[in-house]
């Protein structure tokens, strides 16, 4: 069965998930959760919330997907363990290779790849369900044909709701570079929804994606055998999570949801969506890059501080408006006091507002409270046997589960017996408990006092209701064992006799032969490839995270020729044993403690450490590649910020995106089959080697006018930053 899968930013938004219909609810503690300004949930307000959903039969996945630290990882395998043994049903990992320990030391636990693992096609499922996952949440760019050829190897989960990312999922470096605020750590700041200027044009929301709403669409994911269609939305407000889930479901059976759709938009709407499954180029909100509504009306006067509005809206107290011109804000309104008569109202505004100008409702009261309203409640079989000289027994039964329950002696009655309408009225009453009560008294007038039928009613669906969450037995797990190894008996090639080695990511041929080099082209089917193939040296090919099956397929005689690949996904460890060549796991991979270091390194020749990593963090792994040189690459881009417009784009293969600081960002087109975009840094890094150490060996990295470079660091090997910028290896990130 299709699986619905709602998000929980807190209690009231799991609550109206899993009373708007969700089949399953995902959500996050309030450490190791990539929506870190949520409000999430603490132990006690999830344990209400897991019987609530159990209740219903509802499944609950733990969001453990952010990178860990070799700081954390104690930690972070504990709160698995005591939410297993609450009864979670799953855990969304982004960490592939800390999980794959994990599961391989705990294989009760079910682990969920989160999209920031950036699965895209068949030979990432692949490696997802040798390392023990039993689920991949698909990154958002997945083709519909690599869906269903994933959806035949493991259970696939595809976004049908919500925010998109800009860059390839896992692969968004900018809000770390910038400030220090880990996309990976759940703490984006998103300079993806700034004005920037594309190649000096006017500046707008350039790289600014809308909402993704799949809608209808829903019948062809359905047919690629996808397991679960996940609603994002962590951030947003409950009644977004009501009007989803309402909607989504409404899809699901088949039936028009023209009247769901429309609260949809009014509880969050950026850029009027699209419904790109796959890479499509409509996917750019230039104008707008917040939530703006649904439309409801014109102005046709401004007054003061008032609009007059052309609408059939009938607003109310509360009702907040955006005001657009030609898709850009120019300003907003508010219902203070309901003023109007037939066909218009009137409400405070602010900005730069002119008649003519589009009215959208973003916050319609009304509506809100009655997505809120909707209750999910459980039919329950309630029998009372009230006999004289028996002690008073009550049966619930419903949702598959019954529950017995044994009160107090029932007394003759000496003046008048309690009535069977009288039982029923008490059992009726329901408390906090989400039960529809049908109640069948059974008496021979019997006398109980009310305290004591109410005091036996609340233990009875009290009892119902916890339970509902069968707890676990506490497993027996030796965390130290689920960490330790690491990189203590790793032989990679980077060793090379302990001495210094350069290892170049070039876009065009090396000047001599003899270095290392990874070939990153402009264009894979170009000149600078086929030349390529015959230098004579240690050299591996460059692969994009984003690449589909098909795509990777057609580099098969290139990867085959060059004898090696570097890459930025998990799809390249099924891909080197495939084609027979080496493996260089990039830093896309976000190698990020000690464990994952370790387990790379068992199938793999070369290896680089996440480039979010700190020095003293990377030098606590004490092995890999860490970023060291030169522009760093922030984001991968799946689709085309010319909106497809080639004429526009045909002499740029290196553009321009110019934030409105005046800071210049380069974006690198690169070809396949399609295009492909790349942003790097406005400021080159560079870190120097510390002369009291030798066992540092150089890796650099050429994008195509500046180099990064990256320090394969050897046991000990210790480096520091010289000031051109620190990037996060200084201070790492949060």
């Amino acid at each position: 069965m299709l699986e619905l899968l709602a998000p929980a930013g807190g209690k009231e938004h799991f609550l109206a998930a899993v009373d708007s219909g969700a089949d399953a609810v995902y959500f996050g503690l309030k450490r190791f959760s990539a929506r870190n300004s949520a409000e999430n949930f603490d132990f006690e307000q999830l344990d209400y919330c897991l019987k609530y959903a159990k209740t219903f039969g509802v499944r609950a996945y733990a969001a453990m997907n952010t990178l860990v630290k070799d700081s954390e990882r104690k930690d972070f395998i504990e709160t698995v363990l005591r939410l297993y043994e609450m009864g979670v049903d799953g855990f969304i990992v982004q960490d592939i290779f800390l999980g794959k320990r994990i599961k391989a030391e705990i294989p009760e636990i079910r682990l969920h790849l989160s999209t920031q693992g950036g699965a895209c096609n068949a030979y990432a499922a692949e490696v997802a369900k040798e390392f023990g996952f039993s689920r991949i949440v698909a990154a958002r760019e997945t083709t519909l044909e690599d869906l269903s050829e994933m959806a035949k190897i493991i259970e696939v989960e595809s976004f049908v709701q919500g925010a998109l990312c800009t860059s390839f999922s896992g692969e968004c470096y900018a809000s770390a570079f910038i400030g220090g605020n880990s996309a990976n750590r759940g703490r984006c700041k998103q300079p993806c929804r700034m004005k920037y200027s594309l190649n000096g044009a006017k500046p707008d929301y350039a790289i600014c994606l809308k909402d993704l709403s799949v809608g209808p669409d829903i019948a062809v994911l359905r047919d690629t055998g996808v397991s679960a269609l996940k609603i994002e939305g962590r951030m947003r407000r409950p009644e977004y999570v009501s009007a989803a889930v309402k909607y989504y479901k409404k899809l699901m059976s088949g039936m028009n949801a023209r009247e769901e759709f429309s609260a949809l938009k009014r509880s969050y709407n950026r850029g009027d969506y699209t419904a790109a499954a796959g890479r499509k180029n409509d996917i750019i909100s230039k104008k707008a890059q917040g939530h703006i509504g649904e439309a409801v009306g014109t102005v046709i006067a401004v007054t003061g501080n008032r609009i007059k509005v052309s609408s059939n809206l009938k607003p109310e107290k509360g009702d907040a408006f955006k005001i657009l011109r030609n898709g850009e804000e120019t300003g907003s309104a508010i219902i203070r006091n309901v003023i109007g008569s037939r066909g218009r109202f009137e409400a405070e505004y602010r900005g730069a507002v002119k008649p003519g100008d589009e009215v959208r409702i973003t916050t319609d009261v009304g509506l809100n409270e009655k997505l809120l309203s909707s209750k999910r409640l459980l039919p329950l079989s309630v029998t009372v046997r009230a006999m004289a000289g028996q002690p008073v027994s009550v049966t619930a039964e419903g949702g598959g589960r019954k529950t017995e329950h044994l009160g107090e002696i029932a007394a003759a009655a000496e003046n008048r017996p309690l009535s069977a309408e009288e039982i029923k009225e008490v059992f009726s009453k329901t408390d906090k408990f989400p039960f529809a009560p049908e109640i069948t008294v059974e008496t021979d007038g019997a006398f109980i006092p009310r305290s004591v039928l109410n005091a036996i009613r609340r233990g009875v669906y009290s009892d119902f209701f916890e339970d509902a969450l069968k707890r676990r037995a506490p497993l027996s797990v030796d965390i130290k064992k689920i960490i330790g190894g690491d990189c203590d008996n790793v032989n990679i090639a980077e060793n090379n006799g302990g001495k210094k080695s350069e290892i170049l990511i070039l876009s065009s041929m090396p000047v001599g032969d003899g270095k290392t080099v990874v070939f990153a082209p402009d264009d894979y089917f170009g000149a600078e490839t086929r030349k390529f193939i015959d230098y004579h040296g240690e050299k591996y090919l460059y692969l994009l995270p984003e690449f589909s099956r098909i795509e990777l397929d057609s580099l098969e005689k290139t990867a085959k020729a060059i004898g090696g690949i570097y890459c930025e996904n998990l799809s390249g460890i099924a891909l080197a044993r495939k084609w027979g060549v080496k493996l260089f796991l990039g830093t896309g991979m976000n190698i990020f403690n000690g464990t994952a270091a370790g387990e790379a390194a068992k199938i793999c020749d070369r290896f680089a450490l996440s480039k979010e990593l700190s020095v003293a963090e990377a030098e606590q792994i004490a092995f890999g590649a860490v970023l060291r040189r030169g522009n760093v690459k922030l984001m991968d881009l799946a689709y085309c910020p010319y909106g497809g417009d080639c004429k526009n784009c045909s002499a740029k293969a290196i553009g321009t995106l110019t934030d409105e600081g005046g800071r210049s960002f380069k974006l690198r087109r690169v070809r396949l089959k399609g295009c492909y975009f790349e942003l790097y840094n406005c400021a080159d890094l560079y870190l120097e080697d510390d002369e009291r150490h030798d066992t540092l060996k150089n890796f650099v990295l050429y994008d195509r006018d500046t180099a990064t470079t990256l320090a394969v660091c050897g046991k000990n090997a210790y480096s520091k930053i010289c000031p051109v910028t620190s990037g996060t290896g200084r201070r790492g990130v949060e």
